[in-house]
């Protein structure tokens, strides 16, 4: 049932430059599948609460699309090693 309503009802994609690509897969058949969505639907979580108490600087963060509305994920950033570290969690 749950593999149902996450087929249906997650679109989430990344626009880079001109090319735009799925990031969660259209149909989720396997333990190790739902691991990684639940992994990158806890990053969107972790990542908008990060941003919305400003967290850290907005440097520390990238533009990704879910449906049409725009969130912000924490990347990466030398700069910004708390973010580094709970990228790292």
């Amino acid at each position: 049932m749950l593999k149902h309503k996450l087929q249906h009802c997650i679109k989430i994609t990344i626009i880079n430059s001109n090319t735009c690509t799925q990031l969660f897969p259209n149909q989720i058949v396997s333990e190790q599948q739902s691991l990684v969505v639940m992994k990158k639907l806890l990053a969107i979580a972790v990542s908008g609460i990060t941003y919305l108490r400003g967290i850290f600087p907005g440097k520390a963060y990238g533009k990704k699309y879910v449906e049409d509305q725009q969130v912000m994920i924490l990347r990466e950033e030398h700069s910004c090693p708390g973010a580094t570290q709970i990228l790292q969690w």
